[in-house]
């Protein structure tokens, strides 16, 4: 009883810094999104970070609520691209995924391919190798084929660091994600999966 207390307390601590941080008309139109991505099923602490990131950064209520809609309708699409027994990590993950301009039907074919997998990690590579100028689709093809070559999430992480540096040593983005993802592939022996192109 003493735990469930503690966390419920925890739970309901970012909200009461809404009340200090957000005026009265941006409170109350953030908080009716969060109790509406709440009643769906959404990872609504999300979106209180999401204000209170704002407000940390000083932003007008305006653009804190449109902010946290965006993400709100960007938790939608990813929970429905993952399906609706994924996880919030999961639906966070693809969430920043979309944001980043990873389409939906990208996130499904991850999906589609897991077997049952957790998909945090795999997504929040694709996503960095988007944010780091791989273009959307070539890295969703190549954290595919390497979902789909049985990659374990250290794995994930030691292509992503891979790609990091060889971008930061002045590769071409798209060429650094292909040829790694190849060569992690192959040394997993899932190389005939690979596919560059749709």
């Amino acid at each position: 009883m003493l735990l469930t207390a503690s966390l419920a307390t925890a739970q309901r601590a970012p909200l009461a810094r809404l009340n200090k941080v957000l005026d009265a008309p941006t409170r109350t139109a953030v908080l009716a999104i969060i109790d509406s991505a709440r009643v769906a099923g959404l990872p609504a602490d999300v979106l209180v970070n999401k204000a209170l990131e704002g407000a940390g950064k000083r932003a007008d209520g305006p653009l804190i609520v449109a902010a946290v809609r965006s993400l709100a309708g960007e938790l939608r699409r990813s929970r429905d691209a993952l399906g609706h027994a994924s996880r919030d990590a999961e639906i966070t993950a693809g969430a920043h995924a979309i944001h980043a301009g990873v389409a939906p039907t990208e996130l499904t074919q991850l999906r589609r391919s897991a077997m049952g997998r957790q998909l945090t990690t795999p997504i929040t590579v694709l996503t960095d190798l988007v944010s780091r100028g791989v273009p959307a689709a070539t890295a969703s093809t190549a954290v595919l084929s390497l979902e789909r070559a049985g990659l374990r999430d250290a794995e994930f992480g030691a292509y992503q660091r891979s790609v990091r540096q060889d971008i930061e040593r002045g590769a071409d983005p798209a060429a650094a994600a292909t040829t790694r993802a190849r060569g992690a592939a192959l040394r997993h022996g899932g190389g005939t999966s690979f596919v560059t192109g749709r």
